[in-house]
């Protein structure tokens, strides 16, 4: 190279370095492509998720598509969604699974096809993975119950909502539960039964399970999205009153209901951040930034005194400073 070509080379280098901060190259492109898969799209929670994943591809400049079964959390569904987008190569993807069991293997067939994989909400075991974000499910099961239990003078009726029996946050959040009830020897467990994760399935196995119990001094359900129904149900057959419910993630609408003092609480998960966070580590990862291999959010309790934040709509919530939430790990 001539010198006179060489200086302005460096000249140039030096600008870039001045407008930036950081030296050019690879590790500061943009618009690599990356695929957010979802459980669902019709869970208040997802519509969260997705939200915070848009503001971090819009904010480090990422193509994301968003992938979800267009039936709520349908294994067969995501398995061809994942085989597909495999065949496509994107520059990652940002996983959650419908069944951390049954999507195991395809994780290893994108470990395979050489495509990073961060993984986020519910944890898939035995793969390869840039970074798990969530919260600790069995420790949120765990503490909501306790606050539920103490709600009541740790004596009563409860009865308990399940998720998705496939899904691993609702095996860990009953674990929690159950961990939870076997410290508390004057609350007795009426029933535990599945609500799917969704609004419409719970209420109506809480109006079976009104006419089964005449007494139920409190219920915990395992999303936010069945504790509204779990309400509705409660409300309808004139029961409300006296019962508290505790639900999981703090969705604008259970939100709300706090609120106005018709639901007891909700402990905060957060789809909104670990979507945010979780496209944020691959675009760190994908422009050679260090990625923590684990980065876990601590467990809000949220009631009628502190619920103003968590009446904001995805759209407007602020987003988690990656630099704060990495030091607090």
């Amino acid at each position: 190279m001539k010198y006179s070509k060489f200086i302005k080379a460096v000249a140039v280098g030096m600008a870039l370095i001045t407008a930036t901060g950081s030296l050019p190259g690879a590790a500061y492109a943009e618009g690599e492509k990356v695929a957010v898969f979802l459980k669902n799209i019709s869970n208040p929670y997802w519509r969260a998720v997705r939200i915070g994943s848009e503001k971090a591809a819009k904010e480090y400049g990422l193509d994301i598509t968003i992938v979800a079964p267009t039936k709520p959390d349908n294994i067969e569904e995501q398995t061809r969604q994942v085989e597909d987008w495999i065949v496509k190569k994107p520059d990652a993807f940002v996983f959650v699974p419908v069944d951390y069991k049954a999507m195991e293997p395809l994780v290893h067939k994108a470990n395979e096809a050489g495509i990073p994989v961060i993984n986020f909400s519910n944890r898939v075991e035995n793969v390869d993975l840039v970074s798990y974000i969530g919260s600790d499910d069995f420790t949120i099961g765990y503490e909501a119950a306790k606050y539920l239990f103490d709600e009541i003078g740790g004596a009563g009726k409860v009865v308990y909502i399940e998720g998705v029996p496939a899904a691993i946050t609702a095996q860990r959040r009953k674990a929690g539960f159950e961990k939870a009830l076997s410290e508390y020897e004057n609350i007795e467990l009426l029933t535990s039964q599945t609500g799917m994760y969704r609004r419409l399935p719970a209420l109506q196995v809480m109006e079976n399970l009104l006419q089964r119990y005449p007494e139920i001094d409190a219920v915990m359900a395992a999303n936010d999205d069945m504790a509204v129904g779990v309400v509705e149900a409660l409300k309808t057959a004139g029961r409300l009153d006296g019962v508290p419910v505790m639900g999981v993630d703090v969705i604008p609408d259970a939100a709300q209901l706090i609120k106005d003092g018709k639901m007891f609480a909700s402990a905060d998960y957060s789809g909104h951040d670990q979507g945010y966070l979780a496209v944020v580590a691959a675009a760190r990862h994908l422009r050679g930034e260090e990625v923590p291999a684990n980065i876990s959010l601590p467990v809000v309790i949220v009631n009628q005194g502190n619920v103003d934040p968590w009446l904001l709509e995805p759209e407007q919530k602020p987003t988690p400073d990656w630099d704060a939430v990495i030091a607090a790990q």
